[in-house]
């Protein structure tokens, strides 16, 4: 089975890649590393699955995973969280001698105090962390780069520093899908009543009057579902038009109630599931 992954290898989602490999040795996963969002989702084979990163702990979520979300016919089977830290390596002996630091775009959010201190620094974004390496290896002297911590053991730079990240305790999420429509029928129980599922979805109310936010909340608040996660984004239709990202969970148990609210949401607004699995 092929597992799409945001490579190249040697990145936090190749990390979470590995995660999930090691604990489901009777699929026979391979990694299928590609450069960016859009190659990932539409590399998924039928019989695939793919990995994105959804939310960091200190920067938050992913919108380009987000926005592929919000209009993708997939169906979340599981998550992987993994640590995250980075080091800082240049080709200077001193911090003020930087003049210009390669950063994946999401790991800037991430080393803000590091940044703050190099304002002499011209920084350029990166679209992976391993990009950020090759730059570095391949650039001239004054040039620096963040990278994953796990690859510092392997380098030899005039500066090096370990632990850059604004905060050491760190993460990342990532998710596991399928390329095939989630259902808004419950499937079979396979779980213990008592263990943990989480439900994603999309919900776009057909109006932008005042209190409908209130009322979709409402739903899950009346069922008992605990509500993990909210965000809004545009649908891009018309301004004042929002889509609002929503995690539920609960436990097995509580499936059928589950189930009964979405089937009375979807009747009120457009219910975009994208899941259901077990944490």
């Amino acid at each position: 089975m092929k597992l799409s992954v945001l490579g190249p290898a040697g990145t936090f989602t190749d990390a979470a890649a590995q995660v999930f490999i090691a604990r489901h040795p009777e699929l026979n996963i391979e990694p299928d590393y590609h450069p960016t969002f859009d190659l990932v989702y539409n590399s998924v084979v039928p019989d695939g699955l793919g990995l994105l990163p959804l939310e960091n702990q200190l920067d938050g979520f992913v919108q380009a995973t987000l926005q592929r979300l919000q209009v993708a016919d997939v169906t979340e089977i599981g998550e992987v969280t993994v640590p995250v830290n980075f080091g800082l390596a240049a080709k200077v002996d001193d911090l003020a001698k930087i003049n210009r630091i390669y950063v994946q775009f999401k790991t800037e959010g991430q080393c803000q105090n590091l940044l703050a201190n190099l304002p002499q620094a011209e920084i350029i974004t990166t679209s992976s962390n391993m990009t950020s390496l090759e730059k570095l290896q391949a650039g001239q002297n004054g040039d620096a780069a963040i990278i994953p911590q796990s690859q510092m053991t392997a380098l030899d730079f005039p500066l090096m520093q370990d632990n850059v990240a604004d905060q050491d305790d760190n993460a990342t999420r990532f998710i596991i899908f399928k390329k095939q429509p989630a259902s808004l029928v419950a499937p079979e129980a396979t779980e213990a009543p008592d263990t943990a599922f989480k439900f994603p979805m999309f919900i776009t109310p057909p109006t932008e009057q005042p209190g409908v936010l209130r009322e979709i909340l409402n739903h899950l608040a009346d069922a008992g579902l605990n509500l993990v996660t909210i965000m809004s984004l545009p649908t891009r239709q018309k301004i004042g038009i929002y889509s609002f990202y929503i995690e539920v969970s609960g436990t097995f148990d509580q499936k059928e109630t589950l189930f009964d609210t979405l089937g009375k949401m979807a009747k009120a607004y457009t219910v975009h599931p994208l899941g259901f699995y077990a944490v």
